[in-house]
């Protein structure tokens, strides 16, 4: 049955069965295979150019392409390119009389399900189309389960960044906590499926680049809930112990990815000193002014074309320094002690800085916990030039090694 006499009703009906597209440049040969397709329960779209089948497969999208490989004017091989250029994931099967070792790889490039050689054995080439278009199908059913998990991931991601919003509205990790508590909860059992699903298609599809991409997401969402409960227990149990601060820095950056705050493409480099004495303290304290002082920072970088973080950290025989240097508009030199004074901000016209440096309590109250532990903070900054947040803390209440006793 050709394309061309069909119209209306008996067109809509023509689509509900598994759809092949044959191009050859032999009229028996087509009209040979359509009825015996037909007759199997294939619909059929039939050219005997590559162009017009070219015309066919943008215009009814079929599921299956059976091509010749040489045919006058386009020839197979571009036919397949130009396919796989529209719908890379459609199974093509090569028919030809004219087999070699050279165009039989240069079809293999072009990644074709299965080859067929005239005179065809019909029994043959319909189970190579069987086996194609089950294949299709299940192209088609992972590519549904991934389009599902995709969106359970959207759904969990927006919860997620709802709970982000909370916590920039407020200060106080104990409200945090119990805003929090409801959140994880509904969000780790979905959360857990996406990434049993996910793991268990890509063992199975390990070629279906975005369920890697599912996974990998997942898991970030994963680290930063833990990184959340982290944090909430912490606020609850403020007990004082021994602190590898590098680790407090990092966490509160991976909390902060996916914050209002970190919308912007921000390029974070790390300069951590690996030997880094552990320091005793409550961990809370340290969370809340590295939180602090990378929100500020990130807040400050809105406007500018480039936005870079360095964190970094040192020290040696009296001090430890956490360093967080941004590529903001910079404070200017006369407003840099008042920054720490409660209510000041920087967030003026006259200023021109769009960044919450100095907003509100939030570098005052940093200022008094590391004060709170005989440190302080400073800031170094030049206007149009970025400002360095330094959080110093002495030595003398770091855990003492058998180095250094």
């Amino acid at each position: 049955m050709s394309v061309e006499s069909m119209q209306g009703e008996e067109l809509q009906n023509y689509g509900s069965r598994t759809s092949v597209l044959l191009i050859d440049d032999e009229p028996a040969v087509v009209e040979g295979l359509t009825e015996f397709l037909e007759d199997e329960g294939y619909e059929v779209y039939s050219a005997n150019d590559g162009r017009h089948g070219l015309d066919l497969f943008r215009q009814f999208k079929p599921d299956l392409v059976v091509t010749d490989l040489r045919m006058p004017g386009i020839p197979g091989m571009e036919v397949i390119r130009q396919i796989r250029e529209l719908r890379e994931d459609v199974a093509v099967i090569v028919i030809t009389g004219y087999g070699s070792v050279k165009s039989a790889v240069a079809a293999i490039r072009q990644k074709v399900f299965d080859f067929i050689t005239k005179p065809i054995d019909l029994y043959q080439f319909k189970a190579t189309l069987d086996r194609a278009r089950d294949s299709s199908n299940r192209a088609v059913r992972i590519q549904k389960e991934i389009e599902s998990l995709r969106d359970q991931l959207a759904s969990a991601e927006s919860h997620l960044q709802e709970f982000q919003v909370k916590m920039s509205e407020t200060e106080s990790m104990a409200l945090a906590g119990r805003l929090l508590a409801g959140i994880l909860h509904n969000l780790n059992s979905p959360l857990t499926y996406i990434m049993g699903q996910a793991q268990m298609l890509h063992m199975i599809h390990p070629e279906v680049a975005d369920l890697e991409k599912i996974e990998q997401q997942a898991v970030r969402m994963g680290q930063i809930i833990a990184a959340t409960l982290k944090k909430v227990k912490q606020t609850q149990v403020r007990q004082r112990e021994f602190l590898q601060l590098n680790e407090v820095l990092i966490e509160e950056a991976l909390f902060l990815d996916s914050h209002p705050y970190f919308r912007h493409e921000i390029l974070k480099q790390w300069d951590l000193a690996p030997d880094l004495p552990l320091f005793e303290g409550i961990a809370a304290d340290f969370s809340q002014v590295f939180g602090n002082l990378l929100r500020n920072a990130s807040e400050a970088m809105k406007a500018q074309k480039t936005k870079q973080l360095v964190l970094s950290s040192r020290h040696d025989d009296r001090e430890i320094e956490v360093r967080i240097c941004d590529s903001g508009p910079g404070i200017p030199k006369n407003f840099q002690e008042q920054i720490f004074q409660p209510f000041f901000s920087t967030k003026t016209q006259e200023l021109g800085i769009s960044g919450s440096v100095g907003m509100g309590l939030g570098l005052y109250n940093s200022q008094q916990l590391i004060q709170s532990y005989g440190g302080r903070i400073e800031v170094v900054s030049q206007r149009g030039r970025g400002a360095t947040f330094i959080v110093i803390l002495p030595k003398e209440n770091c855990m003492v090694t058998v180095g250094n006793a």
